[in-house]
């Protein structure tokens, strides 16, 4: 395992017990950051496993699987916490859609065994509308009375930037991968800044407030 993948599995492990702590029933986001981590976790972890142990030379099935229940999980995060009953009904309907999309993309454009880089993009596009949505709604309602103390800014923060990251690095990345091999193993590396950029940002949503419930006006 390269210093890139430990500094990963170091972040996501704080991370993940960043939001394990405490005790009560915790707010639906905070399960939903807890699944995120256990899915790429478990993602990483498979990857890694079938290269190194598995004597198999392409993992990017796994990718393939993992994507579409990463919107989901992120999907259903958002929905809870934004107010608009429109953009909820939009989020809810999309998670359907984003999964038969997978499926098709996965079937007849980007096979398995290639890196499914068009539904990244395409994940990635809609995670940062309804990211940059959120911010809009929690500024323009003043759901929150001191911004830096609410969890969910610093977890759409992060989300915000990772995925914007994604959508540069995997719009590059097939082009690069045709033209030089190890120029796209060094734009994939560049891509750790935003997942490490990630984990700070919800580490430090987890740690922002004393209080384990959304400091909101109304209650999710």
């Amino acid at each position: 395992m390269n210093i890139y993948n430990k500094v990963y599995f170091v972040l996501l492990f704080i991370t993940l017990i960043s939001y394990l702590g405490g005790f009560g029933k915790k707010p639906r986001y905070v399960r939903m950051v807890i699944l995120l981590m256990i899915l790429w976790f478990f993602t990483s972890a498979v990857a890694i496993y079938l290269v190194k142990y598995g004597g198999l030379t392409n993992n990017l099935f796994v990718f393939h699987i993992s994507t579409p229940l990463e919107y989901v999980i992120l999907s259903m995060l958002f929905r809870d916490v934004i107010v608009n009953k429109a953009i909820k009904r939009i989020i809810l309907l999309s998670v359907p859609f984003f999964v038969a999309l997978s499926v098709l993309f996965s079937v007849f454009i980007q096979p398995v065994d290639t890196n499914n880089s068009n539904i990244i993009i395409i994940e990635s596009v809609i995670l940062v509308f309804i990211s940059l949505f959120f911010l809009r709604e929690i500024l323009l309602l003043q759901q929150v009375t001191v911004l830096h103390r609410f969890p969910m800014f610093w977890i759409c923060v992060g989300i915000l930037f990772y995925y914007t990251g994604n959508l540069v690095i995997e719009g590059m990345l097939n082009y690069m991968i045709r033209q030089s091999m190890e120029l796209a193993r060094r734009t994939y590396r560049f891509g750790y800044i935003f997942k490490y950029l990630l984990f700070i940002l919800f580490i430090i949503g987890a740690f922002c407030s004393k209080s384990p419930r959304l400091l909101t006006k109304k209650e999710q």
